[in-house]
């Protein structure tokens, strides 16, 4: 797996040194008529202390969620989480099934290429484009 620092779509805040490395990052193409989604990635915490997730915008979504599935009595549901661990020299995989960002009251159609902005427990956000990718 390659993982890229500040190259292209990664920006860190200026006065941090960048400790998060984002891969994979997409979102799915909303089903027509729907106006909600999901955003999936793999992070990297490539620092020497454990970092959270704790929250994400973008300018074509009016709410982004953090969210995981849980099975509860032979169901899958689906619910918010306050954060994300990340933990030192470690990765957090954002993937269908598991933990993944709910993007709602989306603007469509989206952006060719979606900006996001990521923020962490330690005050520093990063933004990210993201692909979108189709369903099917």
């Amino acid at each position: 797996m390659r993982w890229s620092v500040l190259l292209g779509a990664v920006f860190c805040s200026a006065s941090w040194a960048c400790d998060v490395a984002i891969d994979g990052a997409y979102v799915r193409e909303p089903i027509p008529g729907r106006h909600m989604s999901a955003g999936f990635m793999t992070v990297k915490n490539v620092g020497d202390k454990d970092l959270a997730l704790v929250s994400a915008r973008a300018d074509w979504a009016g709410a982004i969620e953090l969210h995981t599935h849980t099975h509860e009595d032979g169901v899958m549901r689906m619910r918010q989480v306050s954060s994300i661990a990340i933990p030192a020299g470690g990765e957090q995989r954002l993937e269908s099934g598991g933990y993944h960002l709910m993007l709602m009251q989306l603007t469509l159609p989206l952006p060719e290429q979606p900006m996001m902005t990521l923020c962490f427990d330690n005050d520093h956000c990063v933004d990210q484009a993201f692909e979108i990718r189709s369903m099917r």
